[in-house]
């Protein structure tokens, strides 16, 4: 009997940015808080920044640990998954240092000071707007690159009653990326597009506990929608296969999904 080979080193760095993209669209919901530039502030903004600066160190081993896979002619002669992560860590330190230009020698009695406060968050969040879908096209081609190696590695693969369809696996792609979110009267709203995502996708993905609901950092009356670790590692696993189809009907699972070979808004 043949050793299983072992699983493709390309679903750890998949995986890794998917988890990434989801940490910096929290981020940027908190940042996306008009009131994070008013002079009370100060321990908010401080968290932020630290939480920034993480992401940061974050970012670069993620590209380092993409540089270190095996990689076609097709990959190796395709920039943009390197040329994204190192963008990716210059604007996020970007970020940290307008917050950090938030409180340093803040006076709340000086309108300049406060002017400088208002701005410096403001391009703290215009500087990581991206970076959660940036992340998700990494993520993408780093997949489509993990099934050129099919015949050199294992790949995860997901339970059919999961009953992912392309519609669905779209969706979560979108959550993932923190575009989704449901307004108080139940509108489920991907940036300004009302009609992008069906609520029952939303249900069906969260009934299969993929995704789950999260009150917005920055919109009271909000509600983020966002993916589980499981859902991630679905993603990561699904992302690229050329056999999903619009036409999919799988039956709905009649027990919780799981990943075979797998280790476990936009505002308007």
């Amino acid at each position: 009997m043949p050793e299983q080979q072992p699983i493709a080193p390309h679903f750890t760095v998949c995986l890794q940015m998917l988890t990434l993209a989801a940490r910096y669209a929290r981020c940027f919901d908190v940042l996306d808080d008009r009131t994070l530039s008013a002079p009370t502030a100060d321990e908010r903004i401080d968290r932020q920044l630290a939480t920034v600066k993480s992401l940061a160190h974050d970012a670069a081993n993620v590209g380092t640990a993409h540089q270190k896979l095996p990689m076609s002619l097709i990959d190796h002669r395709d920039p943009t998954v390197g040329s994204r992560i190192a963008q990716l860590q210059v604007v996020t330190t970007a970020a940290a240092e307008a917050l950090a230009r938030a409180v340093e020698g803040f006076d709340a009695t000086s309108a300049g000071s406060i002017e400088t406060r208002l701005t410096s968050v403001q391009a703290a969040r215009d500087l990581l707007a991206t970076a959660a879908s940036d992340l998700v096209t990494c993520a993408e081609r780093v997949a489509a690159e993990m099934h050129r190696y099919r015949s050199s590695y294992s790949i995860p693969e997901v339970d059919a009653r999961v009953g992912l369809t392309t519609e669905r696996l779209q969706v979560l792609r979108l959550v993932t990326s923190g575009a989704v979110s449901v307004d108080e009267d139940g509108h489920t709203w991907v940036g300004m597009n009302k009609d992008a995502v069906r609520a029952s996708v939303l249900r069906y993905l969260d009934q299969q506990g993929l995704i789950t609901a999260e009150p917005s950092a920055s919109w009271a009356d909000e509600i983020r929608v966002a993916s589980t670790s499981m859902g991630r590692l679905v993603l990561a696993a699904t992302l690229s296969r050329p056999e999903l189809r619009e036409d999919d009907h799988q039956p709905a699972p009649t027990t919780a999904p799981a990943v075979s070979s797998a280790p476990a808004r936009g505002a308007r």
